[in-house]
Parts: structure tokens; sequence; C-alpha cells
């Protein structure tokens, strides 16, 4: 009796084996996919469409990727069988859909996407700063650019240059222009401060300041505020000197990362903000000039690219920015 139930027990196990190994082989091979490749085209307004970076969803449940900042192009691997709707979102721009049908082992290609927006060039705005170049002496130094920019009384700045040239900007604490999506109106960014300017400076290992070079483009505008930053610095013990150049000189400099200390703008060229940190901030932009190297930064702002949610979104672009003015890449002047 005991022999025949223990071969009862062995044929179940055996049963139930199988069955188990069955359903595991019906699961894995019930369900086919494809792959969905193609590129995105997002408009800069008063330019033209241009590849850039933008979020590629299909079935609603997480099988995304995030096209190439620099051509576009993306892929969608392990999409299942049948037909689907492929959307593309971008803050700042219309969304966009496309239904594509997948064959089971093939690729989908040229699924291709324009995104448009109603946002012009006018709204986009800019940042009028100084830049360091990080890789350089002494201004790998973060106590350095901190002292710096806390030498420098921004508001009466603006205020005598609003006042000399008849316009109105305001004062910027952070590289975020004012209409840009994430803009943060509290950034509390630098005050003017010499006796913290002196401290750090002496915490950077220059209680007597140093000399430096300072460039800017040639122009009484560029040149009348390189002269109030110079005197600014000198007071805690800072020689800038200054070098009027042309601009195209200038640019071609700071492009191959030969000025310690330079005056630059950058206008938006999206309303995404995503796009403007990328390329000043993210390691692997050539326009990012400072040389700015953050790889908490850079993981930041690839997330916030695959952000959808707008409140998430918001509050990524603003610990981004708060974390790059902490870093003091640059003194931001005026937007």
């Amino acid at each position: 009796m005991k022999k025949f139930l223990s071969i009862k027990i062995i044929l179940l196990i055996f049963l139930l084996g199988t069955l188990v190994f069955l359903i595991g082989c019906t699961s894995s091979v019930s369900i086919h996919t494809g792959t969905v490749t193609g590129a995105i085209n997002v408009y800069w307004p008063g330019v033209s469409f241009m590849p850039g970076a933008a979020r590629i969803d299909v079935l609603d449940e997480g099988i995304f990727t995030v096209s190439s900042f620099s051509d576009g192009s993306y892929t969608l691997n392990n999409v299942p069988v049948g037909q689907h709707t492929i959307t593309v979102f971008k803050h700042g721009y219309i969304t966009a859909q496309q239904v594509v049908n997948i064959v089971k082992g093939q690729t989908v290609t040229n699924v291709d996407f324009n995104l448009e927006t109603e946002i012009t060039a006018e709204q986009l705005g800019r940042t009028y700063y100084y830049g360091f170049n990080l890789d350089m002496t002494p201004f790998n130094s973060l106590k350095v650019r901190q002292a710096i920019n806390y030498a420098i009384d921004k508001q009466t700045l603006l205020d005598e240059v609003n006042t000399e040239f008849g316009v109105s900007n305001v004062v910027a604490q952070g590289p975020l222009p004012t209409d840009m999506i994430g803009y943060n109106s509290s950034l509390a960014g630098y005050s003017y401060d010499v006796a913290e300017a002196q401290t750090l400076l002496s915490q950077g290992g220059y209680p007597e300041g140093f000399s430096t070079d300072l460039y800017y483009n040639i122009g009484d505008f560029h040149y009348f505020i390189a002269q109030k930053i110079q005197t600014y610095l000198a007071q805690v013990g800072i020689n800038a000197e200054l070098h009027g150049i042309e601009w195209m000189e200038l640019l071609g400099l700071i492009s191959q990362a030969e000025l310690p200390f330079f005056r630059l703008s950058w206008t938006a060229d999206t309303p995404d903000p995503t796009d403007y940190l990328y390329s000043l901030y993210h390691s692997a932009s050539i326009y990012n000039y400072t040389h700015y190297n953050n790889t908490t930064i850079d993981n930041l702002i690839e997330q916030a690219w695959e952000t959808i949610d707008e409140t998430e979104f918001i509050q990524l672009i603003q610990q981004i920015e708060s974390t790059i003015v902490d870093d003091a890449p640059a003194i931001y002047i005026y937007h």
C-alpha cells in the first residue's frame, strides 16, 4: 500500500512539473513582438524643424524611449504584435500620434514625427551671463566661483545698465529665462555680500585674491558691464584685466576652451527647459562652454526628458537649476 502511494505521489509531481513547463512555454511564445524605429523633428520657433529629444510611448504601459538629442532617432523594442498608437510627447509642444501595425519579428521603419509648438521665438527668452572655465585654475574651485558671485551687486549693476541704455532687463538668479516652463521666481541665487566673498576666497586658498583675464565682445553695452564687474571684483582683491574682442573671435576661443572667464548669453531654442539645460550643462553637450560636469545633473536632465506629469517635471527642472546655481559655473546677470 505504501509503495502504491509513493508511485502516485511521484506521478503527481511529474504531472505538475509538466504542466508548469507547458504553461511557461506557452507564455514565452504566445507574446510575439516587433520593433519600431524613426526620428523626431522638433520645431525651433523662428528657425525650422531640427532633430531633438522627446518621449515616445506605446500602449501607455511604460514601453517608451527618448529620442536622441543629436539626431532625433529612436527605437522601440519588444512591441507586441498588433495595431498600436504611438504617442510623442514634449513639454511646450503639441502631442503627436501615429498608428502602426506590428508584425512578429519585423521592424517598422521611418515612423517619423514633426512636433509643433504655438510658442513664438519672442516668447522664448534668454539669459546674459559671465561664464567660468571650470577646467582652469582658479575657477576649478567652487569656493572661488561662489565668492565671485557674492562679490557683485547685480541689482545695482542692472539698474545702472537699464538707465544708461534705456532697457528694462531683470536680474537673473539662475540660467532659466523668466517665461520658460519651470522658471522659479523664488530661486535665491547669490546676494551681494562682500564679507562672504572674502571668506570664501580665503577658504579657497586665495586670501589676497588673484589676477585673471576677463573677455567680452566689443561694444559699449558689453564694455559697460565688464567694467562694472571689474570694479566689484577689485573690492575683494581680484584683478580682472579686460579684453574686448570681436564676437566671432570670442566665440571661437570659448569653443576651443582657451578662455578662463568670458561674457556670453544664451537664447532658448525651444520652449522645453530640458533642451536649454542640456545645451549649457550636460557633460555631453558641445555648447557646455563652462565645462560643467555633474553626473547627477546629467541623470536628472535625462530623467526630465522622460517625465510627462507636469508637476513632477517642474520639480525636476527646479531641482536641476538650483543645483547648478549652487555649483556656480557662471554669474547670471540678467534675463
